[in-house]
């Protein structure tokens, strides 16, 4: 549908996407390697159950699986857990999600019987230890160990059953249940933790930008986009994962991003490349940061070559001063991309609005699309609705030659991922 057409009509053509969206997303629903549901149905699911019980498997020392016998060994094992985990779940009534790379979840509910439980995390550990994977390939039997940690309270259950795996992992203990106050301790230490760590970075100008690649059809790379890393005392660089909700707790994150702005700017104003810097909606609604932004664009001259990645939220629809901030940037020169576009709110009409050039796919769609018929059809879908509107389309986690190949072969137009190239504090 051409949107140029006299005949267009915008209401009927955001209720069209707003329909196949839907449909697509319920295809989203299963992991791809395994068959087992995924966390955003387990999300789905716990939603609808009363006395939720959650217990978290994790895989001791997976990766190291991976980078002995290879990827490909590493595959046959985890579908050989998921097996295992599964038939075990079910004659105890519980439904089984695959939930991270070496992580499975168990999902029931009942009375709060912590004796049944352990009884069941027991019985988990020495099941996946003494049932050896046969590889054979290579004649070897693979020993599985793992860790497990569970909830019983009703609220709040996978990350209370989080930190209990926490808890087992730095107790060296094979499992834990979830106990009041837990999560209270982990925190305070961490907080205190990475408060000294930020402080220390910021003293001694250790909040580093680092950069990673964006490639275009033609394999050149002429835009990267921006990641905040912080270097301790020992050189170790640490990422964000790790010390960014303390930053906005210990109010250092404003000092943070303002030091990266300032840096990256300076950096990309010696090129002629282009940088994206990702912008979250507290960014834009920051006057200190908005202001210092839009004045570090005028000071390096870089309005041509910036690109703002901003997340796609619902949040972000209601915010009129997100809105002047971004109209006022797109008027400077500098363009806008939606991130994790595809999995979010997907607000058609808001996007519609909002005019960004470009539409990040979100990663958990492009990481799988050269096995995932699903993936491979959203993908598809967005695409066909980001020509319609002449924006952009950019590919992040690509992490193989079979996915780079996919997306290309989709006609995607621009790529991001370890496989073309990982984040280094250089410019290239």
């Amino acid at each position: 549908m051409d949107k140029n057409s006299p005949d267009f009509d915008i209401n009927s053509y955001c209720f069209e996407l707003e329909e196949e969206n839907k449909a697509l997303k319920d295809k989203l629903y299963v992991d791809s390697l395994t068959g087992l549901p995924n966390m955003l149905l387990y999300y789905k699911d716990i939603q609808n159950i009363q006395n939720p019980k959650t217990i978290i498997v994790d895989i001791d020392a997976f990766s190291e699986i991976n980078e002995y016998y290879g990827r490909d060994v590493g595959d046959f094992v985890l579908k050989e857990i998921a097996k295992t985990i599964k038939t075990y779940a079910l004659n105890e009534d519980m439904k089984t999600y695959r939930v991270g790379s070496d992580e499975f979840l168990l999902l029931g509910s009942g009375i709060l019987d912590i004796e049944k439980y352990e009884r069941m995390a027991k019985e988990m550990v020495v099941l996946l230890k003494t049932n050896e994977i046969a590889i054979q390939e290579i004649d070897e039997n693979i020993v599985i160990d793992s860790t497990i940690g569970f909830c019983l309270e009703d609220k709040d259950t996978f990350n209370k059953a989080t930190i209990a795996l926490e808890h087992a992992k730095k107790g060296q203990r094979d499992f834990a249940c979830y106990l009041h106050g837990m999560e209270k301790k982990s925190e305070y230490e961490d907080k205190l933790k990475y408060a000294k760590l930020l402080k220390g970075a910021l003293e001694h100008d250790k909040i580093i930008p680092y950069y990673q690649p964006i490639l275009d059809r033609d394999g050149n790379i002429f835009k990267y986009e921006t990641l905040v890393r912080v270097e301790d005392e020992d050189g170790k660089i640490i990422s964000p994962v790790f010390f960014m909700s303390t930053s906005k707790k210990v109010r250092l994150y404003s000092l943070m991003t303002k030091k990266i702005i300032d840096k990256s700017f300076r950096e990309i104003s010696k090129t002629d490349k282009t940088i994206s810097i990702n912008l979250l909606a507290r960014d834009m609604m920051d006057g200190d940061i908005s202001n210092h932004i839009i004045k570090q664009i005028r000071e390096y001259g870089v309005e041509k070559q910036i690109v703002f990645e901003i997340l796609e939220d619902e949040s972000i629809e209601n915010q009129s001063r997100i809105e002047n901030f971004i109209n006022k940037a797109k008027r400077m020169g500098v363009r806008i991309a939606i991130d994790d576009f595809g999995t979010g709110y997907s607000n058609f009409s808001y996007l519609m609005k909002l005019k960004p050039d470009y539409l990040k796919i979100d990663g958990s769609i492009i990481k799988n699309i050269d096995k995932d018929k699903n993936s491979e059809a959203i993908v598809e879908a967005i695409i066909h609705f980001a020509k319609t509107l002449k924006l952009k389309t950019i590919a992040e986690f690509v992490h193989s030659k079979e996915v780079y190949d996919k997306c290309y072969k989709l006609g995607i137009d621009e790529f991001q991922g370890f496989y073309l190239g990982e984040p280094s504090p250089n410019l290239l």
